[in-house]
């Protein structure tokens, strides 16, 4: 059954075919993520928030060939507006799809995002099915007449992802007119980082240059917003000019800051000041080291799963550049959990037997996702660990593997030493 997300009736289309919902949002059981870390790492995965659609959230991924990046992000915005949702009651009820429908209708039309207006001379008379299919199609066609290599690489509509976290306080609080304002303000705050990132280094390449001017038209901001925005990409301001008064939620500030470390990597590298300015960055967002480290991690995992695709990866050397920065950063994050690490360790044989093994070999697919497994278990008491979770924190898996034993090389010395003593007794 196929799906057209440019024809009339989509919406209702897509609901009909997608079986699999329920199982799909029981990925992640148990209590180890809560609904903020929920939303990122559903969607994470799926490009949504660097505007490079790879994957869905629910619908097959083989539609995504059929499909035009215009049209996978109508779906992925769907997929987002209906994960927030089930994450706000605990559970999505096709029962109440016409509710859930109407919500998202009220949610565009309260905040004044909706464009749809414009477009559609027949808006009034449309069902809320209706509605939301126009809505959805102004939201993901304001920025699609921005020609620019980059943007349809990996910024093509971004943005959007900030409309799943306005959704989020929409259905938490009362008054939509703050919501308005909010929305402009934290807007402006992107503009102003992704300024601000390009000048760390104090020389702006044509690739940063290019993300702010991508930014800059996605934000939709007013003129008087907009002449504040330029002048931090002309260098007269500094992240002590920004207050961040309305990035209060957690899954903004890492927004924010995964959007700093895209436009710090637009030109394939990282010098010591642009290092400085996120960490910079992370301190002011109020965010912890771990948050900064798992972000380079999530999106290093991202970039090497979608390495065919993503424009900064283009050949040996590249790949090589990312692996070795998410080997850095896995020693750290691994290094501040050492102790815990290694008392988990030996209460599972398996995983250590897996992991010796892994240095010698490869692992077969069934013993890759045994450890995938184990580290699930592992991830109730260390919570960095629950980045394996994403369905691309398994590329980096063989790094983390080749980790672990020279970081805490106790734990696998007994496991051989008990190995050596089970063989002897054999030979008896």
């Amino acid at each position: 059954m196929g799906i057209s997300p440019g024809k009339k009736g989509w919406v209702k289309k897509y609901f009909s075919i997608i079986e699999n919902y329920e199982e799909v949002l029981n990925r992640f059981p148990g209590s180890i993520l809560n609904a903020e870390e929920l939303v990122y790492a559903f969607l994470q995965p799926t490009g949504f928030l660097y505007g490079h659609p790879t994957s869905f959230v629910f619908l097959e991924d083989e539609y995504l060939k059929k499909f035009t990046p215009e049209e996978a992000f109508k779906i992925l915005l769907l997929e987002g507006l209906v994960l927030v949702d089930h994450l706000k009651d605990g559970q999505f009820n096709m029962e109440k799809l016409n509710e859930s429908v109407y919500r998202f209708v009220d949610f565009y039309e309260k905040t004044n995002l909706e464009k749809a207006k414009k477009g559609w001379l027949n808006f009034s008379k449309l069902d809320n099915y209706g509605k939301l299919e126009s809505i959805i199609s102004q939201r993901v066609e304001i920025k699609a007449n921005i020609t620019n290599k980059l943007v349809s690489t990996y910024l093509y509509n971004s943005l959007l992802f900030h409309d799943l976290i306005l959704y989020q306080d929409f259905i938490s609080v009362s008054n939509s007119n703050d919501l308005t304002e909010k929305r402009s303000e934290i807007m402006l705050d992107l503009v102003k980082v992704v300024a601000l990132a390009a000048n760390a280094d104090g020389d702006i390449s044509d690739e940063e240059k290019s993300v702010f001017k991508v930014f800059l038209a996605s934000a939709n901001l007013d003129s008087e917003r907009k002449k504040i925005a330029e002048t931090f990409f002309e260098g007269q301001q500094s992240l002590h000019d920004i207050s961040f008064k309305f990035e209060d939620s957690w899954l903004l500030k890492r927004y924010v800051l995964e959007i700093a470390i895209l436009t710090i990597w637009s030109d394939k590298g990282a010098t010591t000041s642009e290092k400085q300015f996120l960490d910079d960055l992370t301190h002011k967002l109020d965010l912890k080291e771990e948050d900064h480290d798992n972000s380079f991690i999530a999106i290093q995992s991202f970039v090497l799963n979608n390495q065919k695709d993503v424009m900064f990866l283009n050949g040996k050397n590249d790949v090589e550049m990312v692996l070795s920065g998410a080997s850095k950063r896995w020693v750290k994050i691994l290094g501040r959990n050492k102790d815990k690490l290694a008392a988990e360790l030996k209460q599972s044989k398996e995983l250590v037997s897996l992991i010796t093994k892994s240095t010698k070999k490869d692992l077969s697919k069934a013993e890759k996702e045994k450890v995938k497994t184990q580290f699930y278990d592992l991830a109730k008491t260390i919570p960095s660990l629950a980045l394996f979770m994403l369905p691309g924190g398994a590329v980096i898996l063989p790094v983390v593997l080749k980790i672990i034993p020279n970081l805490i090389p106790s734990a696998f010395q007994e496991n051989r030493v008990e190995e050596k003593k089970s063989s002897e007794e054999e030979e008896e």
